[in-house]
């Protein structure tokens, strides 16, 4: 995801690096949303916490990032319910935690969120407004984490061929990714935020390439089912602390990204935001930034919503 971030400006000239964020792009935000969703189980926790763990930090690091670039000139007015850069995030998972309960005892909600991501390319009026567009484009995904229970995971890590297939996919997804570039389809399709109008498609290419998209997305849900394992690596504590990891890095990239538009050789500027990527996502999930993260959020929020007094 950091990575991904990173490479944002830097693929617009270079036909590799677009190859690649691609790929990235094919899977990190599908296996991200799905592990949100599985562990958002506890439906009356997360309706009660909906607000103070994802609206507030929105509201908060929204305004801040809307004050920064309007400083900074990138901007021309202060926006609060278009979610700056990766802070889209936050909001949808409001909206998916506050509407879970009510979600799931629709009949068949699994196809109708499909249908509805779908669909939702053909509504312009959407874009980025309070994420809405993301929202149902990503909604199967976070579905599909809170249905799968334990049991059927460890069906997929016992099966037989996962391993073989698990390759396969990945495989797939990289020739997938070089088509896309060589066919010149936009990688901002993938963003999940934009209408079928915005591209210059023909309308069926459009549903067709929504169609691979949530294919090979549920495949490398797969993938990440099958390959990932039990035991602790010195990577851990990137996905343990993600909260802190996704709340900053755009605050650590985006000075870099800015520096490094001058450097020419491809190369070293490939390394750089490769380095910086692996830097920021070390630093950022070390327990320590993640407890003063906690605590100043909660802080925050206590401030703005005190508990209430018991009589």
């Amino acid at each position: 995801m950091v990575f991904g971030h990173a490479l944002e400006y830097f693929r617009l000239d270079n036909p590799v690096i677009e190859t690649l964020y691609t790929f990235i792009y094919l899977f990190h935000m599908p296996v991200f949303v799905f592990i949100s969703g599985y562990f958002s189980k506890n439906l009356n926790k997360g309706r009660k916490t909906a607000v103070t763990n994802f609206l507030v930090p929105f509201l908060l690091l929204n305004s801040l990032l809307s004050i920064g670039l309007l400083l900074t000139g990138n901007i021309d007015s202060f926006t609060i319910l278009n979610p700056g850069w990766t802070l889209w995030y936050f909001y949808t998972m409001f909206i998916w935690r506050l509407l879970l309960p009510d979600l799931i005892r629709l009949r068949h909600i699994f196809i109708l969120s499909l249908i509805a991501g779908i669909l939702a390319g053909f509504v312009t009026e959407f874009g980025t407004f309070m994420a809405l567009a993301r929202t149902l484009s990503f909604t199967p995904y976070f579905l599909a984490g809170y249905f799968l229970n334990d049991s059927s995971v460890e069906k997929i890590r016992q099966f037989k061929w996962r391993k073989i297939i698990s390759w396969g996919i990945i495989l797939l997804g990289a020739v997938l990714a070089v088509s896309w570039t060589l066919l010149d389809f936009p990688p901002e399709i993938l963003w999940g935020d934009r209408p079928f109008s915005f591209f210059q498609l023909p309308l069926y290419q459009n549903i067709l390439l929504d169609v691979i998209e949530y294919l090979i997305g549920f495949g490398f849900v797969f993938v990440f089912l099958s390959l990932a394992k039990k035991r602790m690596h010195f990577y851990t504590p990137w996905g343990a602390n993600t909260l802190s990891v996704y709340l900053l890095h755009i605050y650590f990239i985006g000075p870099v990204l800015y520096f490094a538009q001058w450097i020419q050789n491809p190369w070293l500027h490939f390394g750089l935001l490769l380095i910086a990527s692996l830097l920021t996502t070390h630093i950022l999930s070390k327990q320590t930034v993640v407890t003063v993260v906690r605590k100043l959020l909660a802080k925050i929020i206590t401030t703005i919503m005190p508990p209430k007094k018991e009589h």
